[in-house]
């Protein structure tokens, strides 16, 4: 009987073990990515509902959507005889199409500035201090420009030659936001993967979108700005576009397209590292920057704007860095270096083209279609950038960034 007993306790304390082993290794399967998350053993509803399946029918409902009013407005068209447009919708139309080649051509300057501030970043060299020697040498540089092609008058015209108040307030403020967006996205792009942190400036025409319906009315009620946006209606495939912006970003954010590992060392804030947070800020700041350029551009022309912008940020940058100590002897000595320079000229003419590529389109289309096609865009290119130039890596990141892309990209049609 005892040994009846002996044998009975061995085979119980093993199937106790083989079941701690099993589900030992379902939870390290479930934390690796690979395994059933919890709760969703096999659902039917869970299923139907994951993130990827919404991602899906989000994508489906935005392309009949897009097909619809498209053709909606076909029939129109057709109905009053195929000759409506006018010379002045010509014009629009032509405006249109030139404002959205100048908004790629400002995406491939953006992805370049945030692939050379990476590898800049390497050289140890401060966000403040990077982006205010920057946009100081642009801003000495576009000032002599101004001067030569008349633009600024040095001599006894030039408080004469000076742009309106108007300009002043929104080029003031808009200088000192996108001083602040500058330190946040060098910071971001120093201590977090491009292929993290890029796709959630997708929420940029996200924000350019919910400024436009939400802000823009009251806006324009109470202060008389934005009101060129305030009556402006966008079809409902717009709506849907967003949706899926902010679904694969927040796919992305919990590394639902599969594994994403998490970098030793990385500050995290949810499941989001800190770079990716200090994009969604700027995104936010975005909204508001665009519509201050915009002003400052039609007061006084995109050359001028961006002389006197830079010269406002550079002092932001630099004079907030000098009061907090970060301007030293030992930082100085970094940009000694001829690599260090020859990065930050690089950036300067990668950044000017950027910038005056977006005022132009700015000037010509709405910020939420300057931003959709310049973000789509440069999702996947300063993704592809991060992989070839940094080693980073795609896991679970593909079909994520690809729902972005479709919902940036309907967003601007």
């Amino acid at each position: 009987a005892g040994g009846g007993r002996w044998e009975r306790g061995i085979v119980l304390v093993y199937y106790g073990r083989m079941g701690s082993d099993s589900e030992a290794k379902a939870n390290q399967e479930r934390s690796d990515g690979k395994g059933p998350k919890p709760g969703r053993e096999g659902g039917l509803a869970s299923r139907v509902l994951s993130l990827g399946t919404l991602a899906v029918l989000l994508i489906a409902a935005t392309g009949v959507s897009f097909y619809q009013v498209k053709a909606a407005a076909a029939s129109k068209k057709d109905a009053k005889g195929g000759k409506a447009a006018a010379t002045g919708d010509e014009e629009d139309t032509s405006n249109y199409v030139y404002g959205l080649l100048i908004a790629g051509v400002a995406l491939i300057g953006n992805a370049a500035v945030g692939a050379l501030r990476k590898i800049l970043s390497r050289y140890n060299i401060g966000s403040a201090q990077q982006v205010g020697l920057a946009t100081l040498i642009q801003a000495l540089t576009a000032l002599v420009q101004c001067v030569l092609s008349g633009d600024l008058d040095v001599g006894p015209n030039f408080v004469a030659s000076l742009p309106p108040r108007a300009f002043w307030m929104a080029a003031v403020s808009g200088s000192v936001l996108n001083s602040v967006v500058k330190t946040l996205e060098t910071n971001a792009f120093s201590t977090t993967d491009m292929s993290l942190c890029v796709p959630f400036l997708a929420f940029d025409p996200v924000m350019q979108f919910l400024v436009g319906v939400a802000v823009m009315p009251a806006a324009c009620s109470s202060f008389g700005f934005g009101c060129d946006e305030a009556g402006k209606s966008y079809p409902n495939y717009h709506v849907l576009s967003v949706l899926c912006i902010a679904c694969g970003a927040f796919m992305l954010g919990r590394g639902t397209g599969g594994p994403v590992q998490r970098k030793a060392g990385v500050k995290y804030l949810g499941p989001l590292p800190m770079g990716s947070c200090m994009i969604l800020l700027n995104c936010v700041i975005y909204g508001f920057t665009s519509r201050l350029d915009k002003v400052a551009i039609k007061s006084a022309g995109k050359t001028l704007y961006y002389a006197y912008g830079r010269l406002l940020m550079a002092s932001t940058t630099l004079g907030g860095s000098y009061m907090s100590g970060g301007i030293t002897t030992r930082e100085i000595k970094k940009f000694s270096n001829p690599k260090v320079m020859g990065l930050i000229l690089a950036i300067c003419v990668a950044d000017a083209v950027y910038m005056l590529s977006l005022y132009q389109a700015f000037a010509w289309i709405s910020p939420v279609y300057v931003t959709a096609i310049k973000r789509g865009g440069g999702i996947l290119l300063s993704s592809v950038l991060g992989v070839t130039l940094f080693g980073e890596t795609m896991a679970g990141r593909t079909f994520p960034i690809l729902t972005i892309c479709f919902g940036v990209t309907f967003l601007c049609l």
